[in-house]
């Protein structure tokens, strides 16, 4: 948390504040105490630091986007929005709040108790479901102070509200498609029921691009779609006849690092301009093996680890999420994966070679990661990387840190389709770690759909996976999920759209 002295808001205002002490329920039962922002107080203790303050107040955030955590020494941390309020003088309080109860069974929402004896609630005390303007004030604070009542982690709370969510809505960001620019108008119903979280345009692309993407985006509404493309330079370039070309890796490192990021930034500037809004690129490949070429930056770790950074610092600054790929590395694999299963070298000797670009980038940078069909001797077995839970929970996520966003090579290549179809490597993607499988066309994004539906009422793919790979999804997006959690009036849950309601 970063510590301010006092603090206020200017324009948006308190509009929850919440006890330091713990909070009592009415009637008989008692809500757990609100104590701390952390799951366990005593963490802080074993690294010598105290524990995490207590939480006096939640505030909305900027647009109503995200809310700010207050704590008793004055700290704020915002969640859902990287805004700090603006910091003045204390503000006078008129009444105090000594509690807080949950909301009804099935309520999002959190009633405060203040010192006259009178209750305000706080987000949805009940099971109905708000559309549209008709959302109350505090009720997204009420999505996230319920949970914190509830001693979640504060950093935790979006994932919950990803939980919230129909199936239908989680299973979808999990699906990105593959679509030339004149197949975008038939993904309309995909778009406006949230059953894919994306579409890589492939092939070249007109001038016209922006407006399909632009109408795309109108249907997909408040969960917009991740629009990606393969814009690495050289021979693996979609948009060269509307943005302009860019060298191949390998001829960029003529320039300096600093050269090839303002390259980098520019070019993502007109993507951006266009509706793109991820590149699959930087290559961080170390060597130039089969089916990589001049799409590496070369064979040393050192040089690709620099100019790899290079590129992905520019797509950031351009606007553009970049994509680091083939993990856990194509540079020296034995086939181009396009056709086949390729090997790697054991896991050993990538740490000293391959990994190392992608370890600098896991550590410095919000880039997602890209997992090629790639086997490992002695890690993987007879699964390639994308489909491997060692390769992806173990080594990416547990071994280098990556907590960001997972993306698999697409599922069509023969790598795959040699022994599985799309839809049951597209579980089996998302069973090992993935977060983002990325198929063929809208066919294979019905069956991947179907298959993942299935798995998760067989109990083959967890509910808690699922919800892990949504809600990256929507980090990737900035999508903050509370945002999308309503109910019917059944109480059941459902994406917060009025086109949505009862469906």
């Amino acid at each position: 948390m970063r510590t301010i002295g006092a603090f206020a808001l200017a324009a948006t205002g308190w509009f929850a504040l919440l006890p330091g002490a713990a909070a009592q329920g009415s009637g008989e039962s008692e809500t757990p105490p609100l104590i701390t922002v952390a799951p366990d107080a005593e963490l802080g203790d074993l690294d010598g630091e105290p524990p995490a303050p207590r939480i006096v107040a939640v505030l909305r955030g900027p647009g109503g986007v995200g809310y700010w955590v207050i704590g008793a020494d004055g700290s704020i941390e915002p969640v859902g929005t990287s805004i700090l309020p603006i910091v003045s003088d204390p503000p006078q309080l008129h009444t105090q709040v000594v509690g807080a109860r949950l909301g009804a069974p099935g309520a999002l929402g959190v009633w405060l108790q203040l010192a006259d004896g009178s209750e305000v609630a706080v987000g949805d005390p009940g099971p109905t479901v708000f559309t549209g303007e008709e959302r109350p004030l505090g009720w997204l604070s009420g999505v996230g102070v319920r949970q914190l009542l509830s001693g979640a982690w504060w950093t935790d709370v979006d994932r919950w509200c990803t939980s919230e969510l129909s199936l239908p809505v989680r299973i979808g960001q999990t699906i990105m498609t593959a679509l030339g620019e004149r197949s975008l108008g038939l993904a309309v119903e995909e778009a406006r029921d949230r059953r894919i979280a994306g579409i890589l345009v492939q092939g070249p692309v007109t001038e016209h691009v922006w407006r399909r993407i632009a109408e795309l985006q109108d249907f997909a509404g408040r969960i917009p779609l991740i629009i990606a493309v393969d814009e690495e330079g050289g021979r693996v370039q979609r948009l060269a006849a509307v943005v302009g070309r860019l060298p191949s890796a390998a001829a960029q490192t003529a320039k300096s690092p600093a050269q090839v990021a303002d390259q980098a930034a520019g070019h993502a500037r007109k993507m951006f301009q266009l509706g793109f809004t991820m590149n699959f690129a930087p290559v961080v490949d170390v060597g130039a093996g089969e089916g990589i070429g001049d799409r590496s930056f070369g064979n040393d770790p050192a040089t690709v680890t620099e100019y790899g950074m290079a590129t992905v610092e520019g797509l950031s600054a351009g606007g553009i999420i970049p994509v680091v790929k083939h993990f856990p590395g194509h540079g020296a694999a034995s086939a181009d994966t396009h056709d086949e299963l390729a090997f790697t070298a054991p896991l050993d000797e990538l740490r000293e070679r391959d990994l190392i670009p992608f370890a600098a980038v896991v550590g410095a940078t919000d880039a997602a990661v890209m997992v090629g069909h790639l086997r490992v001797p002695g890690l993987t077995g007879e699964l390639p990387a994308s489909l491997s839970p060692a390769v992806i929970d173990g080594v990416l996520r547990n071994e280098l840190g990556h907590s960001g966003l997972v993306v698999t090579d697409s599922l069509v290549m023969g790598a795959i389709r040699s022994q599985w179809t799309v839809s049951e490597a597209a579980v089996l993607a998302v069973i090992a770690g993935a977060d983002l499988a990325l198929v063929g066309g809208l066919e294979d994004a019905a069956a991947a759909f179907s298959e993942m539906e299935t798995a998760v009422a067989e109990g083959r793919l967890g509910t808690e996976r699922l919800d892990d790979a949504a809600t990256n999804v929507f980090r990737s997006k900035r999508v903050y999920a509370c945002t999308l959690v309503g109910r019917d009036g059944l109480g059941r849950a459902v994406l917060f759209d009025p086109t949505l309601v009862g469906r």
